[in-house]
């Protein structure tokens, strides 16, 4: 693991690959995970080390969570892009690399696909929330919610004496970041993403959901709005489709990005197809 500063934060990044003297099958692949659950190791241990057989990869902690630094300010969609486009210059991949991003972080990947399209190759998400008109309230409403539950009966208690210690880092994380930072009104601040203004991204695109997923609407909206899309949904999973079925996910996500046409033609609008 490194550390590199990006506009005076720090930013936690691990990077792996194959030997130098092995070919690499594509371009770079930069895993982005999801709001304040999450962080670096649901990659590191899952998708990564197989990935990293054949191309380079660099997982990071977001900006607020992991061992990256957690700021009070900077939390609109437009920080998180540039975060990653100087953790990219910070680490010397200056040519278009591969993005998957797991939920949120398929909001910063596809963000980044929108706003900076000479930075990205092709992006893959896993079950990604674009930033649809009422995604921001939709999410702050969750976050207060979500904080608001640590207030309940028994529960200070529990976090205080019982609780395993990932999910009181994960308490910690989202206290400070919904209550203390700029975080909710960040997001409400941050560029709206409307639905007709994707196609424009014109990269291939993997998409996969849960057919029990909750935003499951998220991912047929996006194989119509998405040029070069294809969405693939994975039985018997939710929400939570990195962690239920990573071996699933696997077998759908490391092939694709070793496959240079992706196994989209270019600009095949919109595909469904059964997982």
């Amino acid at each position: 693991m490194a550390d590199v500063t990006v506009d005076g934060v720090r930013f936690n990044v691990v990077q792996l690959g194959p030997p130098p003297d092995v070919p690499r099958a594509g371009p770079p692949v930069v895993f982005v995970h999801g709001l304040i659950v999450d962080n670096l190791s649901s990659f590191y241990y899952t998708l990564a080390p197989v990935v990293a057989r054949q191309v380079d990869v660099l997982c990071y902690d977001l900006r607020g969570h992991g061992r990256s630094d957690r700021p009070l300010t900077g939390y609109r969609l437009e920080d998180a892009v540039a975060d990653l486009s100087g953790i990219l210059d910070a680490t010397g991949l200056t040519g278009p690399v591969q993005l998957v991003g797991n939920s949120f972080g398929g909001t910063i990947v596809l963000s980044t696909a929108l706003w900076a399209p000479q930075r990205v190759a092709a992006i893959a998400l896993i079950e990604a929330h674009p930033a649809f008109d009422g995604w921001a309230d939709g999410m702050v409403e969750d976050l207060e919610d979500l904080v608001e539950g640590f207030d309940g009966p028994g529960m200070r208690d529990y976090i205080a004496s019982e609780a395993p210690r990932k999910m009181r880092s994960m308490i910690d994380c989202c206290e400070d970041l919904v209550a203390k930072s700029s975080l909710p009104a960040d997001f409400r601040l941050s560029r709206p993403m409307p639905a007709a203004d994707l196609s424009g991204v014109r990269c291939p695109s993997l998409l996969l959901y849960g057919d029990c997923s909750d935003i499951l609407d998220r991912g047929f909206a996006l194989a119509d709005a998405l040029p070069c899309s294809e969405l693939r949904i994975i039985e018997d999973c939710t929400h939570s489709l990195l962690m239920e079925a990573p071996d699933v996910v696997a077998r759908h996500v490391v092939p694709w990005l070793a496959d240079p046409a992706h196994q989209v033609p270019p600009c095949d609008m919109g595909r469904t197809v059964p997982a």
